[in-house]
């Protein structure tokens, strides 16, 4: 289906457009910025042409978190390498990601996981690799990963002398400082403790994994791109002695989706200076609900509204379900005529939407129109 029909069908009330061009230009850009390896985090936007094109723009592979994710990979990305970084992983999972999809590549954060990978996987194999998660430390990320995973720094030495005596794996060490980092200063401090770790493991460590969490741009939180972080990072990483000699790879998800796709809601009722559209927190506007002020547009049929014409005023937005939750956490400046069958178009919703959305009170948002980079203004 083509943009124009999209606006124009009456058979539903929201759809994704998705630019598959930005989506490469993030990546690629990130890729060029970055002093080491690039591994695509699934779980931010997991759809097959996200898949795809974050490969042809040149991600070195996938993290994975679940069997699943690795066979949407396996499926997209035929031959790709995928990285299990999820701490918690069942026995089942380990042995099929190992026998069944040959992932090499896993990562634990305490004797229990460890323990579980020393009796799954053979120990004599030396093409194996575990990372052990450390905790980074305190962090300005709106999504704190720490309270979840992350070994001690004792911890993490004992972790990592273990495998080498027990096992011929090669080892690494890894770290998360949180979703929608704001700051360069939490990556900075872990790679300090980083540097430590391999100074201080009394066994060879191969490569840091220094996780995602890289900011993206909303309207309440006006992030500049990625490469003056980045840049830092490089920098940094080159100063180290310690440092230089593994191998340095990381996670984006959020960073390199979030601005490929909006999500245009139909206005189906207006009451007052409340709109109630065809999508809400369940049906991909989760984000919206939490902490993020998303850019958005108003159309009319296939033309946006011209604002400066008919004039803006706040209003209150709510989703299509009956749970009275299911409003958006922000007021949005929206033409003041706006109406029933107008859209909303909510922008920066290609990270975190369609991998979180559900069709709660049977409303759904199935349909994916693919534009060109400039096809809509």
């Amino acid at each position: 289906m083509q943009f124009d029909a999209a606006v124009r069908a009456t058979e539903f009330d929201a759809f994704y457009t998705f630019n598959p061009a930005r989506l490469a230009h993030a990546t690629r850009a990130f890729v060029e910025g970055f002093p080491g390896s690039v591994l695509y985090a699934v779980k931010a936007n997991p759809l097959p042409q996200v898949i795809s094109t974050v490969r042809a723009a040149g991600v070195a592979g996938f993290d994975v978190a679940s069997i699943g994710e690795a066979l949407l990979v396996q499926a997209e990305a035929p031959g790709a390498r995928c990285w299990f970084m999820n701490p918690a992983k069942s026995r089942r999972d380990i042995e099929r990601a190992w026998r069944e999809l040959g992932l090499r590549d896993f990562v634990v954060d305490c004797a229990a996981e460890l323990e579980k990978l020393l009796e799954v996987l053979p120990t004599q194999e030396p093409s194996l690799r575990t990372y052990v998660r450390f905790h980074s430390g305190a962090s300005d990320a709106l999504y704190d990963l720490n309270s979840k995973f992350g070994a001690s720094h004792a911890d993490t030495l004992r972790l990592l002398q273990r495998i080498a005596a027990q096992t011929r794996w090669s080892s690494g060490i890894a770290f998360h400082p949180g979703s929608q980092t704001i700051s360069v200063e939490p990556y900075l401090a872990a790679l300090q403790t980083a540097a430590r770790l391999v100074e201080q493991a009394n066994a060879p460590v191969a490569a840091l994994d220094i996780g995602g969490g890289f900011p993206a741009r909303y309207d309440n939180m006006p992030m500049s791109p990625p490469a003056s972080l980045l840049q830092r990072l490089g920098e940094f990483v080159a100063s180290s002695s310690a440092l230089k000699r593994v191998e340095l790879l990381c996670e984006p998800g959020r960073v390199l989706a979030y601005d490929c796709m909006s999500l245009f809601a139909r206005v189906i009722l207006r009451k007052d200076q409340a709109l109630y559209c065809g999508a809400g927190i369940f049906g991909g506007l989760l984000p919206a609900q939490q902490f993020f002020q998303l850019p958005v547009r108003a159309w009319r049929g296939s033309e946006p509204i011209d604002v400066a014409a008919d004039g803006r005023s706040e209003f209150v937005v709510f989703g299509p379900t009956c749970d009275s939750n299911d409003r958006l956490a922000f007021p949005y400046a929206l033409p003041v005529h706006l109406r029933e069958g107008d859209w909303i178009e909510f922008q920066h919703v290609g990270a975190y939407s369609e991998s979180v959305r559900c069709a709660f009170n049977g409303f759904s948002v199935d349909h994916l129109v693919t534009v060109g980079e400039h096809e809509m203004g």
